[in-house]
């Protein structure tokens, strides 16, 4: 009987001994003092009939906290276009972005109701996902992707007094205004006021959109400041995803 017994003691002593490789002092069931090559998979998690999971290409090892098996998750991609990165559903995304300021003075006549696309918009200061084509006479630009993007405009205009001079993003695709604003003109012909917008809205991949301007006089969108403190770029255009 007592042979038994030693042997049960022993055998329960070799099931929890701790393994020490480098050192005599082993913290852990198998502690490793040094470095380790492995020539194969590893293998997490898994018990007594599985040998565990050894992760897909390109994975990376995550530690899931103390007393639980380490597991084998996405590693963090960096994007490689140049922008403010955001989280979307769990995920780095460079915000798209477009900056354009104005290449020279765009006049226009009287629209009625109907806007016009502002031209000269070409001055283009980003366009990180290159989605805004520019030129003398329209503008337009696609978003990669649906979600919620500011909206800033800061527009410089002179127009005849009485009137109100609207700007603005129009979807080209359904023909109506995403964003505007407008402003009661009470100054002469050769003064302007600044117009400025800034607001948050969503906007779909599927659809195009413009930089848009109205009014029921003639009127001219300015592209540079002047005066005693000198001259430099005033109108502005710009989108950026925040969602």
């Amino acid at each position: 009987m007592k042979k038994v017994i030693f042997g049960m003691l022993f055998c329960s002593s070799v099931l929890h001994a701790q393994l020490g490789i480098g050192t005599s002092t082993p913290q852990e069931t198998l502690h490793v003092n040094g470095t380790l090559q492995v020539t194969d998979g590893i293998y997490l998690g898994g018990n007594a009939s599985s040998k565990g999971s050894v992760g897909e290409w390109g994975q990376v090892l995550k530690s899931n906290g103390p007393n639980e098996a380490p597991s084998w998750s996405e590693g963090v991609e960096v994007p490689e276009a140049t922008g403010t990165l955001i989280v979307i559903d769990g995920a780095f995304v460079v915000a798209q972005e477009i900056t354009v300021q104005m290449s020279a003075d765009f006049s226009n006549g009287a629209t009625g109701g109907i806007p016009v696309v502002i031209g000269n918009l070409n001055n283009v200061i980003i366009d990180n996902y290159s989605a805004y084509t520019g030129t003398r006479i329209s503008n337009s630009f696609l978003v990669k992707s649906d979600g919620l993007y500011q909206i800033k405009m800061n527009i410089q205009i002179a127009t005849d007094r009485g009137t109100s001079p609207v700007i603005g993003v129009w979807d080209n695709t359904i023909g109506k205004w995403v964003a505007r604003v407008n402003d009661y003109f009470d100054l002469p012909w050769e003064e302007y006021h600044t117009y400025t917008l800034i607001a948050a809205v969503p906007l779909l991949a599927t659809h195009t959109y413009s930089f848009k301007a109205a009014n029921t006089s003639s009127f001219t969108i300015r592209h540079l400041s002047s005066g005693e403190t000198g001259s430099a770029p005033i109108s502005q255009v710009s989108v950026k995803r925040v969602r």
